[in-house]
């Protein structure tokens, strides 16, 4: 048993519903489920009677209710008493991070340190654009950043870098297109298109990834070309796919902005296309702070990771990547 099932049981136990208990947990619904479940086999009892509209505890569960909020306070405390004697009581901690990570269980594991920690003043330093992203890496060098999150950079010696998740890349089409009418394309479908993609003076590991992928499915790609760097925001992308200049490859649930434009989105495969997010940090870093911050998203990435990737239920995805 760990902390973390005691503080979803409770949140559980105290809502009486396991959606609103989720949205207080930062997790999806079947991953709050799924958590309470694992308690349940652990324990061997049920703690919730269920039905299709009501949930309530049983007296296994009101038992350990009682017991839960008795530990979680005790650890609270216990935390607060040596933070106070460590001197630890007032910090920071500092979290770059590009904008479609807001859409991942990165954002719910900065909504998660914030409530575990309020006494840490967390600095979230967003980037809008993949050249910003890229920038991470020079203030983790000069230590302006505590730890930051992109796709996975050239090896630095200085830098720390751990896999967080997996970006599915999909294929973005006008309305009407021929490969519209399909659930999924594959990559040789693409070899006569013309491919809107991020320049690869911006991001070269990415862009020979996706031109190594075209390859591996047997084509070289006709990739959409400015004289200047280009890289193309997701409304660009989805402008340019809508006026028929090309097919963009697209990345991630993000922008509902695309809706105005007639665009539709569709998984790609042989091969499926995908792109690694990472946790980067300065070598040697290992604040109290930033240790905590990792071990939130780890738990969270490996409970709603995988839930993250792919279509959505609405299918929305950003060029921004």
């Amino acid at each position: 048993m760990e902390l973390r099932h005691l503080r979803y049981f409770v949140a559980v136990a105290e809502e009486l519903n396991f959606s609103r208990a989720a949205g207080r947990m930062y997790l999806s619904q079947p991953a709050l489920s799924q958590q309470v479940r694992k308690l349940e086999l652990e324990l061997g009892v049920s703690l919730f009677s269920r039905t299709k509209n009501h949930v309530e505890l049983t007296e296994a569960g009101r038992v350990l209710l009682e017991g839960a909020r008795r530990v979680l306070v005790l650890v609270e405390q216990t935390a607060r008493e040596a933070r106070e004697v460590g001197g630890a009581e007032i910090s920071h901690l500092r979290v770059g991070f590009p904008e479609y990570a807001n859409h991942t269980p990165v954002a719910d594991a900065l909504q998660t340190f914030r409530r575990r920690y309020p006494y840490v003043e967390l600095e979230e330093h967003e980037t809008l654009t993949l050249q910003e992203t890229l920038l991470q890496i020079d203030k983790l060098h000069r230590g302006t950043l505590d730890i930051g999150f992109m796709l996975k950079p050239e090896e630095d010696d200085l830098v720390e870098i751990e896999h967080v998740l997996n970006i599915e890349l999909v294929a973005a089409l006008p309305e009407g297109h021929p490969l519209a009418d399909r659930d999924a394309i594959s990559m040789k479908d693409l070899a006569d298109e013309r491919l809107i993609l991020f320049s690869r003076n911006f991001h070269p590991r990415s862009y020979d990834y996706v031109v190594a992928c075209c390859r591996e499915a047997g084509f070289k790609p006709k990739v959409v070309q400015r004289k200047e760097p280009q890289l193309y925001s997701g409304a660009t992308t989805y402008r340019m796919v809508a006026s028929g200049i090309g097919v963009g490859i697209v990345a991630r649930p993000v922008l509902s902005g695309y809706r105005q434009y007639d665009v539709i989105f569709k998984p790609l495969k042989d091969p499926a296309p995908a792109l690694a997010l990472v946790a980067a940090w300065r070598r040697g870093h290992s604040s109290p702070n930033l240790q905590a911050f990792l071990e939130g998203v780890r738990e969270l990435s490996s409970i709603g990771g995988q839930a993250s990737n792919g279509l959505t239920p609405n299918g929305d995805f950003a060029a921004g990547i």
